[in-house]
């Protein structure tokens, strides 16, 4: 569980990076095109993403994560992952002793 968090809150602070990273980009002068996750795939991989070929609900919800900015998907894991590692309080807490 502690893992969990410990990777949860570093996700976070990549997701601060890169959306101040992509507030910079927008602010300059040359057009903006933000980080997508395509992108951060592929840096990672060293190669492109290949889509799903079957027209499905799978390949539509990937084109969907891969069309959004980076911040936004990285930020979700992270939040994903602190609220799936969080402390559980008791589990009976309403029972009389």
């Amino acid at each position: 569980m502690l893992l969990g968090r410990v990777v949860g809150w570093f996700l976070i602070a990549i997701t601060v990076i890169m959306a101040s990273g992509d507030v910079v980009l927008a602010l300059g002068p040359a057009d903006y095109s933000g980080i997508l996750t395509a992108d951060v795939i592929t840096l990672l991989l060293g190669a492109a993403p290949e889509p799903i070929p079957e027209q499905s609900l799978a390949a539509a919800a990937e084109a969907v994560i891969m069309d959004l900015p980076a911040w936004v998907v990285v930020g979700f894991a992270g939040i994903a992952l602190l609220v799936a590692s969080r402390k559980r309080n008791k589990r009976f807490r309403f029972r009389r002793s």
